[in-house]
């Protein structure tokens, strides 16, 4: 049984979109265990969005990351007083306890997250130790990146103070208004075929990650023509990412045009979202769409959305899954995150896992994830001589691709 001396808990967790969500089961388990307890969760800004959607959270504190990434930002004058304040804040809220969600991969991240803590003067720090993490007081062992799934390591680090209970899936509560833009934004994509959401970028981060662009055109013809409706997503800056897939005739262009709340309802009503390793494929996740996660440099064994069957490519799926994350089984990768070492962010110069991925080889599983869609379209996609289908969003909506404006 959970001990009741605990009434108000620290979660540090600075993580963006996808380390956000992999943290959700272990906050999930947390509020189950300790019914009454406050949960505070300190992130960045674009965690922050993830957090103040779960219904585990109480509180949500920021804290601009990237202002403190590299030690000579650590030096300047100009962000001592926004620490202070947070050092501050910290302190005054007298928390039980501090648990860190975060590996103690490199000395100067050491050096911050003990700083964190110490500024908390909770009793109880716990967290995830390789060895260096002398200033826990509880730890969960550190065996290496992908040993397990990164969301079990944020459950198993949460234990540590007595959690007994499962998180279970991540799960989000989308707002109203979240839905109805969603419903509004995808009005024009009307029809019988499935959703399918395509979203190529990858975010600023290990831009390696991302799977060749032309590729995701291939794919969204090939999709098109097996009757779906396919939908484009992304951020601005990842529209060169996504320009292939946009120029397909008959996608609908959401780039740019949503936050993270209306993107997570946008792909609440797809049936399927496929896109390299990224934040957006665990929010898909976290809304219960299926997911197809293509995965090169990257630890799919740590990253992976939650529950998602590790599949390497050319092999037979062995059973339906919910949620795949295609690999190519290369004996180079994964090279980013990789044991204890941080490894190659950006991967090689050649990028042969991604490579070995081909968009037929993507259709056919998506097909299959879809409940065997016209599987025939895979040859068709393989010699180039995609026909197009009847499931495209309709003409005359100027985010149509090939479409005409009024």
């Amino acid at each position: 049984m959970a001990s009741h001396r605990f009434q108000r808990f620290l979660i540090i967790k600075l993580a963006d979109l996808g380390d956000a969500v992999l943290a959700l089961p272990a906050l999930q388990a947390l509020r189950r265990t300790y019914l009454q307890a406050e949960i505070h969760v300190l992130t960045t800004p674009l965690g922050a969005e993830v957090f103040r959607l779960s219904p585990a959270v109480d509180q949500v504190i920021v804290l601009e990351k990237s202002r403190y990434d590299r030690p000579i930002q650590a030096i300047d004058p100009r962000g001592w007083l926004p620490l202070l304040r947070l050092a501050l804040r910290l302190r005054r809220s007298r928390y039980d306890a501090a648990i860190l969600l975060h590996h103690l991969t490199l000395p100067f991240g050491r050096l911050k997250y003990r700083a964190l803590l110490r500024a908390t003067g909770a009793p109880v720090r716990a967290g995830i130790d390789n060895g260096t993490g002398a200033f826990l007081s509880h730890t969960v062992p550190d065996l290496g990146f992908g040993a397990k799934p990164e969301w079990q390591y944020a459950l198993d680090a949460v234990k540590t103070v007595g959690v007994v209970a499962e998180g279970g899936p991540p799960q989000l509560d989308l707002p109203d208004e979240a839905r109805r833009e969603a419903a509004s934004l995808l009005d024009s994509c009307s029809g019988d075929g499935p959703l399918v959401v395509l979203h190529p970028g990858v975010g600023p981060y290990g831009p390696g990650r991302a799977w060749p662009p032309e590729r995701f055109g291939a794919l969204a013809r090939g999709l098109l023509d097996a009757g779906c409706r396919v939908v484009v997503t992304g951020t601005e800056r990842e529209r060169p990412l996504a320009g292939p897939a946009l120029a397909v005739n008959g996608v609908l262009d959401l780039v740019g045009r949503t936050g993270i709340a209306t993107l997570a309802a946008v792909l609440e009503r797809a049936r399927l979202v496929i896109g390299a390793d990224n934040g957006v494929l665990h929010l898909a996740s976290a809304v219960g769409t299926p997911v197809l996660a293509i995965f090169g440099p990257s630890n799919a064994a740590a990253w992976a959305p939650y529950g998602a069957l590790l599949h390497q490519v050319g092999a037979s799926l062995p059973h339906p899954a919910p949620c795949v994350a295609l690999h190519a089984g290369l004996p180079c990768s994964p090279c980013f995150y990789v044991g204890y070492r941080l490894g190659r962010p950006d991967g090689c110069r050649r990028r042969t896992c991604l490579d070995a991925i081909s968009p037929e080889a993507v259709l056919r599983i998506a097909l299959s994830m879809l409940g065997g869609l016209r599987a025939d379209t895979v040859d068709a996609a393989r010699h180039g001589h995609l026909a197009g289908g009847e499931g495209r969003c309709e003409r005359g909506d100027p985010r149509i691709r090939g479409g005409r404006s009024k």
